[in-house]
């Protein structure tokens, strides 16, 4: 189920330049990153929201405004 923005990837820092069309981002989140209903709050409310599988990445493009790419973020166990 889509979801609020809580967070942006880019900015205030540019993406990293690695090619013609791949960027990484390459820098700490601080609980000053939260915008929307997290804004102001703790960087562990994220966090918890993320463990409880309640949080994704979506990549905005040019092309696909969007969304381009979505992935849910889960906990990695390991031997699965």
């Amino acid at each position: 189920m889509n979801g609020p923005i809580v967070m942006n990837l880019y900015g205030p820092t540019d993406p990293v330049d690695i090619g013609p069309e791949t960027q990484i981002v390459n820098r700490a989140f601080t609980r000053a990153d939260l915008v929307g209903p997290l804004a102001g709050r703790p960087l562990s409310d994220l966090l918890q929201n993320m463990l409880a599988g309640n949080a994704y990445v979506n990549v905005h493009t040019v092309q696909h405004f969007e969304g381009e790419i979505r992935g849910q973020i889960f906990l990695a166990r390991h031997g699965r």
